[in-house]
Formats: structure tokens, sequence, C-alpha cells
């Protein structure tokens, strides 16, 4: 079976948005931060398995969208038609946690029923573990991961996550 979506990453700026889609696309991370002007689109073709189903090619067309919160008409012309959606926050910026609210609202505005992973990223800036308030996915029914796009950890799966979510509930 072979899937193909429209998926968008939205975020504050500088929360590691690109970063997180190079790592997965390509497999390859810089340090070096360029912010996103507008949306940059990148295909990936991956496959996943579902419990109980045979392996799926899902063909994502990934909307990585600037980290604007103040642009919200130009961002709803890109989030619409997306089958889902990756919210990201930076760990080591507290405000950037609370845009993730302000972002999953929006997307929920639009995309009404569709699912969101959060993706709590750069993991590896921290000395202490992590913890959130669980009640951010659990408001839109998502899913949570620590990430880390410099080190890959656990990007792949952010990915996949989505696509599991897509797939499970017809998105």
């Amino acid at each position: 079976m072979i899937v193909n979506k429209k998926v968008c990453i939205i975020g504050g700026f500088a929360v590691g948005k690109t970063s997180l889609v190079r790592r997965y696309v390509l497999s390859e991370f810089s340090p070096v931060y360029k912010a996103t002007l507008g949306v940059n689109i990148y295909k990936y073709s991956d496959k996943i398995t579902i419990q109980g189903k045979d392996e799926i090619t899902v063909n994502q067309v990934i909307w990585d969208i600037e980290g604007s919160t103040t642009r919200h008409e130009l961002l709803k012309n890109y989030i619409r038609g997306s089958a889902g959606a990756l919210v990201v926050g930076d760990v080591s910026r507290e405000e950037s946690i609370d845009d993730m609210i302000v972002h999953a609202e929006l997307f929920n505005s639009i995309c009404h029923a569709r699912p969101m992973v959060f993706a709590f990223n750069k993991i590896d800036l921290l000395t202490a573990p992590f913890t959130y308030d669980d009640s951010l996915y659990q408001r839109f029914g998502g899913l949570a991961l620590q990430t880390s796009a410099a080190t890959g950890q656990a990007v792949p799966e952010l990915f996949r996550a989505l696509a599991m979510r897509i797939i499970e509930l017809g998105a």
C-alpha cells in the first residue's frame, strides 16, 4: 500500500524545525542557524508497519513553515490541506514551549481533528532530565517525544509516529 500525505512542521523561530526535517530527510545536521522565510518543502518516502497490517509506503510532502505567529493568514494558507502536524518547541527556552500551544491551536482551527505529534527538541542541550506538563499534547490528542536534531535522537520515530497516526485515523 502506498499513501501520499502533506504534513507540516510548525513552532516558533529557532526551535529546530528545519534541523529536524533535514536530519530525517537528508541525514545531516548543521549548527549554523538560518531562519526559514515562508516555507521550505521536502519530499520523503518512508516505510512503516502498523500492528497487524502490511508494510505501508508513506510518501510525505513536508512543509517546513516559518516560526512567525503574527502572520496568521499566511500560515493558514501553508497549513491548509495538511494531514497532520509536528509541533516543535526548544526545551532550552521556556517561551518556545508555551508557543507550542499557540501553534497547535492554529493548526487545530484549520485542520480540526487531524493528528499532531509534539517534539520537545534540543534535548541534548540539557544537563538535567526534562519534564513537561502532559496536558499540552493530551489536550490535542497527540503524542510527545523528546528529540535532538543534533544527535538524531528520536527523529525518525517522530516522523513515523505522525505517519502512523495519520494512517490510523484516516486523515
